[in-house]
């Protein structure tokens, strides 16, 4: 079966002219198929040929592994309904004039960005970085289309930093979608309460209802913005920075327990502990029984810490059974009867945390949400921050992460 250069383009709104290959490249010189241009003017079809018009230059899809031009010889049309009788160019909706390319090749580009940088794309290509700047900030809006959206149902809320060290934070709202996808939502500048109330309240009337919970770390903004533009919204606190919280807390004490073992034991003694700091950090469950001989040893060096150890385990087995709401509740309270009863003030910061939130610390039990996804986007996040070198204009990196997570659906056809 042959295969014409017309089949090869699949461009019918073209009349293939001529055809050239070389070794670099093919040039194919192409007309439009329709004998008529719509007037600037009255916006009917201009039917009168009058001569022809400007040659355009656009890079298509390649063939054969080589680049392709399309060389389209355009003609200006006389408008036979205005009085005035004036001319007017063929255009096309198919190519993107500023960027020298056919619309086809244009989303071909923004796929080879999706997991990749501007810089390698220029190179693969032989494309200006700035056409390809060019191409994202048309193609890809700045911010969420809410008509893509039915509903939202799960949101995440969560604060990662453009900057290591220089107190940089941008918010990310997200939406984790039928298939456990996240969305992108926002990306807001800085952390505090006002920017996200504002961005919540721009959701339109018919997906705000629709809103059924909020995953988010116990940040003080976060849970009031929430709470005061989604009223009817659960705020579910989510487990891991809770874990995070108590985790701390009992390794703030093994820190200053060691340094007391380190000075009461000789060198050779304390090498017996080496590796521990990971003993100490998994879930007792998980340890061997080499592992558990190791901890038994650290725990009658340091009473609190096997305390401080069993304590925690509890907590973590909380958070394992299968609680409701209230029995949730009465498991933290008679945890943190237990923890004064002990004697122990590592948990004190944790326990007043907990005691402020327990509503939405217990909220987890309802449908143990979590934001996993949350926690997913931000290594994303890492990623595209580190294979761009860093992206400060909030606009830019909201389509940059746009393109990550969905720009492969939304541009493979």
């Amino acid at each position: 079966m042959e295969i014409s250069i017309e089949q090869l383009l699949d461009m019918p709104v073209v009349r293939v002219l001529s055809s050239q290959m070389s070794e670099r490249e093919i040039s194919i010189h192409v007309e439009f198929s329709q004998h008529y241009s719509i007037c600037h003017k009255c916006g009917q079809k201009a039917t009168e040929y009058c001569r022809d018009g400007e040659t355009l230059r656009l890079r298509h899809l390649p063939i054969f592994n080589r680049p392709v031009y399309l060389c389209l010889q355009t003609k200006r049309y006389r408008c036979l309904n205005c009085e005035d009788r004036p001319t007017t160019t063929q255009r096309g909706d198919w190519y993107d004039k500023d960027a020298h390319c056919t619309k086809a090749f244009a989303e071909y580009l923004l796929l080879e960005v999706v997991g990749s940088t501007l810089i390698d794309v220029e190179r693969k290509h032989r494309i200006s970085y700035n056409v390809l700047r060019g191409l994202i900030s048309r193609y890809v809006r700045g911010e969420v289309d809410w008509d893509a959206f039915q509903q939202l149902s799960v949101l995440g809320i969560d604060e990662i930093a453009l900057k290591k060290g220089h107190n940089d934070f941008v918010t990310i709202v997200s939406l984790r979608d039928e298939q456990y996808r996240p969305r992108l939502l926002a990306v807001l500048k800085g952390r505090k309460k006002e920017p996200l109330v504002t961005f919540l309240k721009s959701i339109p009337a018919r997906l705000r209802g629709t809103v059924i919970e909020v995953c988010t770390d116990l940040h003080e903004a976060f849970i009031n913005a929430v709470k005061e533009v989604l009223p009817r919204a659960r705020v579910v606190a989510d487990r891991f920075h809770v874990a995070k919280l108590y985790r701390a807390a009992v390794d703030d004490l093994r820190k200053s327990e060691m340094k007391e073992i380190k000075n009461a034991l000789a060198s050779d003694e304390y090498a017996a502990f080496k590796g521990v700091l990971w003993m100490w950090r998994k879930n007792h469950d998980d340890l061997t029984e080499e592992e558990e001989a190791i901890l038994e040893l650290l725990f009658e060096c340091s009473p609190s810490l096997r305390q401080a150890h069993a304590l925690r385990e509890k907590l973590y087995h909380i958070f394992e059974t299968q609680h409701s709401k209230e029995s949730a509740q009465k498991a933290f309270r008679e945890w943190i009867a237990e923890v004064k009863q002990s004697g122990l003030d590592c948990f004190d910061s944790f326990i007043t945390t907990l005691e402020k939130r327990m509503n939405e610390i217990s909220n987890y039990f309802i449908n143990r949400l979590s934001s996993g996804w949350v926690e997913g986007l931000n290594n994303k996040i890492k990623v595209l921050k580190r294979r761009c070198y860093g992206i400060t204009n909030i606009s830019n990196f909201f389509r940059r992460l746009w393109l990550d997570l969905s720009g492969m659906e939304t541009f493979a056809h």
